[in-house]
């Protein structure tokens, strides 16, 4: 994981109104944009650790332990991440 940019290892949202085909669009939590109902996330954390977020009770997102084996990381920039996902219930 020491070979991966810094600005990944963070909070992201995925944003998928701005999905490109089976590429998932992600962006830092806390950023502005549209709100919608159920939003997923992902975490990157240095060690390899990975957390999956998705919508709990009362709308409020809840975590889980994601594979990182599960996850291709397309691009990543300071305000945008792109993932293609290998497993079809991920983030």
């Amino acid at each position: 994981m020491s070979d991966l940019p810094e600005e990944l290892f963070r909070r992201w949202v995925h944003v998928r109104e701005e999905d490109e085909g089976d590429v998932r669009v992600y962006r830092p939590s806390g950023a502005d944009i549209p709100p919608a109902r159920g939003r997923r996330g992902i975490e990157f954390r240095p060690g390899g650790e990975l957390l999956v977020y998705g919508p709990g009770p009362a709308d409020r997102p809840t975590a889980s332990p994601g594979r990182l084996e599960d996850v291709e990381i397309v691009s990543v920039e300071p305000d945008r991440l792109k993932l293609r996902w290998h497993d079809p219930t991920g983030g």
